[in-house]
């Protein structure tokens, strides 16, 4: 009897012990640890700014504050690279560091763009104008071919005709006329995944402006291959030099009318006729030029299916640029069959402006 009592006393002094510590925490507060904050950068005006050559840039304004410091703007610090001589998209960034050391950071763009007052330089008239036909020795051994002007040279106007040697081809289509295979080859090229590049002119982006937008989405690149498909060289002197710039420009903004997006700065020459001069004047006004290492008569209208398919596979190298016209039914109907049995040989498919 005695133990039972004790027992008891025993279980209710736990109870007790058990309330009172309970009771004791529900009225004690952890002091809260410290939190870091981070400050907080906003931009006025456009994340995305564009300009015409030589406008001037003036900067639209920033607030950055922190929960601690309060208005820390005046400790933005703005860098930009921006030459507003020179085509091309730029950035300007701003950071901003708080009392604890914690950062914040936001990037405009800046994109500028070609206007009819981009000068002619008194240096383009030492620079040879003689016009060339670019051309390769068209190797079909599998061995990278030879080009007018070597790889390493072309990369001094921005200019390009293989990717590196490396198992990578690249798909390019000139279009010089309405009546094409055009719409089946995008619907070939995106069934398989496969990026392409199109160098098209003024009249066909006007007139398949829902072909257009939809290649767009879909991540083909479109170039600049003039408004008219005229030889450039001829209009590379001071006195026709606003006729050159109309050339780009007017499909520039085509472009832009359909799409709702600026122009990518890629290029080809029609006709693939070039002079220094001319690689000269587009690589000063923000262009990359492509031309090729691969071509074979594919325009010829009696092209059939098996011929196109052979003369494909022969021009395989590494870094290829195929030069490919979609007015060949021929042509049109084996680009399914090369692009599987080169994914089936380990090759892959890129756009030009990833070549570096």
């Amino acid at each position: 009897m005695q133990k039972k009592k004790i027992f008891l006393l025993l279980l209710i002094f736990l109870i007790i012990v058990v309330f009172v510590t309970l009771e004791w925490f529900s009225h004690y507060k952890i002091p809260d640890m410290e939190e870091e904050t981070f400050p907080t950068l906003k931009l006025k005006g456009y994340k995305n700014i564009t300009l015409d050559l030589g406008d001037k840039y003036i900067e639209p304004g920033y607030k950055a504050t922190d929960e601690t410091d309060g208005n820390i703007t005046k400790k933005v610090k703005v860098t930009n690279n921006i030459d507003l001589n020179t085509p091309g998209v730029y950035e300007v960034v701003y950071t901003v560091t708080n009392s604890s050391g914690n950062k914040a950071s936001v990037k405009r763009k800046v994109d500028i763009r070609l206007s009819y007052e981009a000068i002619y330089k008194g240096t383009y008239d030492s620079i040879d104008n003689t016009v060339h036909g670019w051309g390769t020795n068209n190797k079909k051994d599998g061995k990278r071919p030879n080009i007018d002007i070597s790889n390493e040279e072309l990369k001094k106007y921005n200019a390009y005709a293989m990717g590196n040697d490396e198992k990578v081809l690249y798909l390019t289509f000139d279009e010089g006329s309405n009546e094409s295979y055009l719409p089946e080859i995008v619907e070939v090229l995106n069934e398989n995944d496969v990026k392409a590049t199109f160098f098209l002119c003024q009249r066909y982006i006007e007139n398949h402006p829902k072909l257009i937008k939809q290649m767009v989405k879909n991540g083909h690149s479109i170039g600049n291959h003039t408004s008219n498909h005229d030889s450039m060289s001829s209009y590379a002197t001071k006195e026709n030099f606003s006729k050159y710039l109309s050339e780009l420009i007017e499909l520039e903004k085509t472009y832009k009318k359909i799409t709702g997006k600026n122009m990518e700065h890629i290029y080809r020459e029609p006709s693939g006729n070039y002079s220094l001069r001319t690689l000269t004047i587009l690589k000063d006004l923000g262009y990359k030029t492509y031309f090729w290492s691969a071509a074979y008569r594919d325009w010829d209208n009696k092209l059939t299916k098996e011929a196109a398919l052979k003369e494909m596979i022969s021009h395989v190298h590494n870094g290829a640029i195929f030069l490919m016209h979609p007015v060949s039914e021929g042509n049109y109907l084996a680009l399914d069959n090369f692009i599987q049995m080169m994914k089936a040989q380990g090759y892959k498919f890129d756009l030009v402006k990833n070549i570096n």
